[in-house]
């Protein structure tokens, strides 16, 4: 190897050794600690004690966890086809040439950059049974008043609502990134055959659009099993675990209870739900994605 060449090898070196020591210092590093704790039982105060899988077998006949694991898996039940099959519409809709369509672009993406934290605040007033707007608006048209955030089902509802709220717009300019990087020939062969809009959306935008649609599924997917912002401000859990998500639930015994070992575990098997979502979709429905 010549002098040029190593200089090169060590620009190289020079100009990757950032990332990499910032990934190691701050997302492999706490990993693995955190794996070695999920292995003992610790409060913070007194001394690691080792007690091998014992958390993570607690864990799994612990009736709260499963209800847990029950609450995430209706959370992302609840969002990601929703969220997902209206980022599609609207993306599709945006991408028109009507009049006032940045404002309308504007509108959707507001909720992605508003602090969920501020909005859920928000939320909470708008879902409140006796005096919120939403109870004032059923009442108004004749619908029953909802007790939302009171009963333990209505609660995850307002939740995947607010939700649906945060990411949808997220998804929509991803989707409408990818309906503009579609190319006009087709469109243009389509007319030309006597394609109406109905065929057109089906037979061309929908396939070629997949790609995009794959990915912003497999993220609203991982996005809604962390949800946790929500959780905290609106209902903490409640009531009656209706809404004591994953997240939420690894937050209590870590930082309430001080269950460090167990809490770790908790995170390494939430860690392991959302890889094995992911490999599930890129095993089966990368299979549907159609590349130009």
């Amino acid at each position: 190897m010549g002098l040029r060449e190593r200089r090169n090898n060590l620009m190289g070196w020079l100009f990757i050794s950032p990332p990499i020591i910032v990934f190691s210092v701050f997302i492999f590093a706490p990993m693995i600690v955190a794996l070695v704790i999920s292995f003992h039982k610790w409060n913070l105060l007194s001394p690691m004690r080792f007690v091998g899988f014992k958390n993570y077998i607690k864990m799994f006949h612990s009736d709260s966890f499963l209800n847990s694991l029950r609450v995430s898996i209706i959370y992302v039940l609840g969002t990601v086809p929703t969220t997902v099959i209206m980022a599609i519409i609207l993306a599709i809709l945006m991408n028109q040439q009507i009049h006032g369509l940045s404002f309308f672009r504007i509108m959707i993406y507001l909720p992605v950059i508003t602090s969920m934290a501020a909005a859920a605040i928000v939320f909470q007033y708008l879902f409140e049974p006796n005096f919120g707007l939403i109870n004032f608006v059923l009442a108004s048209i004749g619908l029953p008043k909802m007790k939302w955030l009171n009963d333990p089902n209505q609660a995850l509802f307002a939740l995947i609502l607010v939700g649906i709220w945060k990411r949808v717009g997220y998804n929509t300019i991803i989707l409408l990134a990818g309906l503009q990087g579609i190319p006009s020939v087709y469109y243009e062969a389509a007319k030309i055959d006597g394609a109406n809009t109905s065929q057109v959306i089906r037979k061309i935008t929908i396939p070629l659009l997949s790609p995009v649609t794959f990915f912003v599924t497999v993220m609203q997917i991982i996005a809604s099993l962390k949800v946790f912002t929500s959780i905290v401000v609106m209902t903490e859990g409640g009531p009656a675990g209706g809404t004591d998500a994953i997240p939420y639930y690894l937050y209590r015994n870590a930082f309430v209870y001080h269950k460090m070992g167990y809490a770790s575990a908790v995170a390494y098997v939430l860690f392991a739900i959302i890889f094995i979502f992911t490999l599930l979709q890129f095993r089966f429905g990368e299979k549907r994605v159609h590349y130009q």
